[in-house]
Order: structure tokens, then C-alpha cells, then sequence
């Protein structure tokens, strides 16, 4: 009767965990954008942030490393390109909520005050 517990346990478990993956974070693939000399080398700058849209809590998160004080971001709407969200973040970690935007695919630029800009897309189902 025990293992039979201790499978279920497992087994729920498993479930769970199988579902916040499902449903969880996502990676927004962010690129520098600007002026890009001839080297053959990718090169990203230092103060890249990570960006990660998560579903669930309805929320992008940015989390810079603290590479810099701040980021400045604007969400747009792939359609119009005209900003929907603007708004200063922390350069360590911080997240926006974007539970109020429709379904879509939606462009998320991120200004350093480094002169760098990141731009990535991610959709809202």
C-alpha cells in the first residue's frame, strides 16, 4: 500500500511539474539592434538583459545582472509599432504587467543607458 502511495505522490507530482513547464516561463529571444561593424564574431554587449515572458503570471520579467541602473522599455503591438507600455525598469531584475494587453504579438524594446537597444517579440494567446 505504501509504494502504491508513494507512486501516486510521484505521479501527481510529475503532473505538476509537467504543467508549469507547459505553461510557465518562456525565453524572448532579444537582439541588439544598432550599428553592427564587419566582424565575423557575435557580439553581445554587457548590459544584454534576459527576457522572459511568463503566461501564468501574466508578466514579462527582465533580469539585467545589474549591469546597469535601468532600463527603459516600450511594448508595441507588431501591427502598429506605436507603444501600448513605457516604462522605466531596475537594471537588476524587475517585471511588467502586461495582464491588461489583448491577444497578439506584441515587440518589447529595451534601451540601456548605454546607447544599446534590444528589441524581441512575444504573443499573447
Amino acid at each position: 500500500m505504501k509504494t502504491l502511495n508513494r507512486f501516486v505522490t510521484l505521479l501527481v507530482f510529475s503532473a505538476f511539474i509537467g504543467i508549469n513547464v507547459c505553461h510557465g516561463q518562456e525565453v524572448v529571444n532579444i537582439q541588439h539592434i544598432g550599428y553592427h561593424d564587419d566582424r565575423i564574431d557575435y557580439f553581445i554587449p554587457f548590459d544584454q538583459p534576459d527576457v522572459y515572458y511568463n503566461d501564468v503570471a501574466q508578466t514579462i520579467i527582465i533580469d539585467g545582472d545589474g549591469a546597469v541602473d535601468y532600463y527603459d522599455v516600450e511594448i508595441c503591438p507588431a501591427s502598429t509599432y506605436v507603444p501600448v507600455i513605457t516604462t522605466q525598469v531596475n537594471g537588476y531584475y524587475d517585471t511588467i504587467d502586461i495582464s491588461s494587453l489583448p491577444q497578439g504579438l506584441y515587440c518589447i524594446t529595451i534601451y540601456s543607458p548605454e546607447d544599446n537597444t534590444f528589441e524581441g517579440f512575444f504573443e499573447i494567446e
